[in-house]
């Protein structure tokens, strides 16, 4: 196992999943805490009740990633090169051991620093178990039947002759100074000798870095040619086409404009005929109304002096007709006014005749009543004289 293989994860954050290619899982609470490296980079690992903002969390690649990121590099047992982030000052770029160091030296007056370095504690000392017993340890596997796996573990024999280490010699009250600048010098070649094993590193270390920079370029410069090419290729591709469509175009709107120049001249030449035509049967037409017209005079010159003669006399009866009627309707209206003017004289007459007969009763009455009578006589005889 490469350590390099795609995982199914999803993300706490974007609830991606699938194969992230770069993840962030948390040491302490495994995959429930899981980030895939857009959200872990925008600084959305947000802490909870189990999940703390110091728990370490762990990068993973997978092998596009991995090469992206470390070109020419190798896993660190079994671990990417730079795998945590310090989450007390956000640096970048440790080893679970480095970040260990990197705590005790920078921050270990923090709150959380104890916490953080025991959990560090236990990842490497657990990190060191594993790795010893992986070379104390071979499994065999073999496939004994169809669907099934037997595995054989087989412990290492203890190694024979391996040096124990024994305890320095504590130095009596009477040590001389030669011995004191033995150990002195012996104390100064092994510092020399490391600083060299130091350098040795570093100077590994900086010949990967530029071999890794190198590969990178390398691999940049050639993605940089091939996507080149690949547009130069596409755009002469897209240049044919467009030559090709574009000449196509041309050659359909030649043969189009052929038809319509062929068209209008049809049309041109059919309606040349059809004014010919027209004019032709104007011409006619002319000539027929003027036939028409003459043989309608020459009707209505005869019809005239016919109509005439009988309209004058028709309206002579009607003349007479009228006259007639109206010395009727005269003579109507005088009879029933000389009617009337008889009944309102003869009203007139009866009304005088009443009044006179009722004067001469009032005459009568006067002449026979007492002339003594008192006024309350009078009044009555007046009232019955009314």
């Amino acid at each position: 196992m490469s350590g390099l293989e795609p995982v199914e994860r999803t993300c706490l954050s974007c609830a991606a999943h699938g194969d992230l290619g770069r993840r962030y899982e948390c040491t302490v609470c495994g995959e429930a805490v899981t980030y895939c490296g857009e959200c872990y980079d925008q600084g959305k690992n947000q802490p909870t009740r189990e999940h703390k903002y110091y728990h370490p969390m762990k990068a993973f690649y997978n092998q596009y990633q991995f090469d992206l990121f470390f070109l020419g590099e190798e896993l660190v047992n079994g671990e990417a090169p730079q795998s945590y982030k310090c989450p007390f000052c956000d640096e970048h770029g440790f080893t679970a051991e480095e970040l260990q160091v990197h705590v005790q030296d920078k921050h270990n007056e923090n709150a959380d620093a104890k916490a953080l370095l025991d959990i560090l504690e236990q990842m490497n000392s657990q990190k060191s178990k594993d790795t010893a017993t992986q070379k104390s340890t071979e499994i065999r596997c073999q496939e004994k039947s169809r669907g099934g796996l037997s595995y054989e573990v087989i412990l290492a024999e203890p190694a024979p002759n391996v040096a124990v280490p024994k305890r320095p010699v504590t130095p009596g009250k009477n040590v001389s100074v030669e011995e004191i600048e033995q150990k002195l010098k012996a104390a100064e070649e092994r510092r020399i000798s490391l600083e060299a094993k130091k350098m040795a590193d570093i100077s590994n270390k900086l010949a990967k870095v530029e071999e890794a920079t190198r590969k990178k370029d390398e691999i940049t410069n050639e993605f940089i040619t091939q996507t080149k090419e690949q547009l130069e290729s596409k755009m002469e591709l897209h240049v044919e086409k467009r030559e090709a469509i574009i000449s196509d175009m041309k050659e359909k709107l030649k043969i189009h404009a052929q038809e319509i120049e062929k068209t209008r001249e049809t049309l041109e030449q059919q309606k040349v005929n059809e004014q010919k035509a027209i004019e032709e049967k104007l011409k006619t037409a002319q000539t027929l109304r003027d036939e028409n017209i003459k043989k309608m005079l020459n009707r209505l010159k005869e019809h005239n002096t016919i109509k005439i003669a009988e309209i004058k006399s028709q309206v002579d009866q009607l003349e007479s007709q009228k006259l007639e009627e109206k010395a009727r309707i005269i003579e109507n209206k005088l009879y029933t006014a000389e009617q009337n003017r008889e009944k309102e004289l003869q009203k007139k007459i009866e009304k005088v005749q009443k009044l006179e007969r009722r004067a001469e009763l009032v005459r009568q009455n006067k002449a026979q009543a007492p002339q003594t009578q008192d006024l309350d006589g009078q009044q009555n005889v007046i009232a019955s004289s009314g």
